[in-house]
């Protein structure tokens, strides 16, 4: 147990160091995953940090004034996207445990003119909100970052209202097909590759957190090239890659999806 929460504990700290410094050179990232109508207006500064995975907010239904949790908000764009349906009624709560990324969040949403986005410091392993308090839960890319998935979609599950969505997208892949000398590197936990569950097993962590009618309806294979595109994956680990990694699987080194949910109600 305590190698375990050693390990834990290296991930996190690997993981805040490698996001506290990420500098703003991921535009080509939100080009690449967002619709341009869906830019249009969205501060440059959080276009220049776009770190997700997929544009998952297509497949969420946000709805006017619900309350609505970004589970590790980022540079803000998701965040942003989401304050703008649910409307001046409604509420999103943007939590990160990194002081610097909620700081550009906020700053964001206040150049987009929002006053609808309250940043919230904390862990998604314990997110600090009451029981059955919000509406619907987004996150891209970000709990493949936890050692502690299982506890990720727990809490997911506990401040969720019964009946609620859950919408996130992260990377898959096939642990087996990746070399040791790869998932070992710390640059490939904080790019969510090393840190990726296979599909089935986000599937059944759904299903024991007590998620329901889970669909996947968006899969896009990642290419060593889109890891490029992320300051993430460090010059040595894109080599790393295109040297061990068989040629025919370059073009899909991992896949990402998007997973929706709802939270069944509880039982009477």
């Amino acid at each position: 147990m305590n190698r375990d929460l050693m390990h834990g504990a290296e991930v996190k700290a690997l993981v805040r160091d490698a996001y506290r410094n990420v500098p703003p050179t991921t535009a080509a990232v939100a080009r690449k995953l967002y619709r341009p109508e869906d830019l249009a207006g969205i501060p440059l500064s959080a276009v220049q940090r776009a770190l997700g995975v997929a544009d998952h907010l297509r497949f969420a239904d946000v709805r006017p004034g619900e309350t609505v949790l970004d589970v590790g908000c980022g540079g803000g764009i998701d965040t942003i996207l989401a304050a703008r349906r649910t409307g001046p009624s409604g509420h999103v709560i943007a939590l990160d445990f990194l002081p610097e990324m909620l700081a550009r969040t906020s700053g964001a949403a206040r150049e987009a003119g929002l006053e609808n986005v309250e940043p919230l410091e904390g862990e998604m392993e314990a997110i600090p909100l009451s029981n059955d308090s919000v509406d619907l839960i987004i996150s891209n890319g970000v709990i493949n970052l936890s050692s502690r998935k299982a506890r990720v979609l727990a809490e997911c599950a506990r401040v969720l209202r019964p009946g609620g969505g859950l919408c996130v997208s992260d990377l898959t892949v096939r642990q087996d097909d990746l070399p040791p000398e790869i998932l070992t590197q710390p640059a490939a936990w904080a790019g969510c590759v090393a840190g990726a569950l296979a599909e089935g097993d986000f599937i059944t962590k759904l299903e024991r957190a007590g998620f329901q009618d889970i669909r996947i309806p968006h899969r896009q294979p990642m290419s060593i090239d889109d890891c490029a595109l992320y300051p993430l994956f460090t010059p040595g680990v894109i080599r790393l890659m295109k040297e061990l990694i068989p040629p025919d699987r370059h073009q899909s080194v991992a896949v990402a999806i998007v997973i929706t949910a709802s939270l069944g109600a509880p039982a009477h």
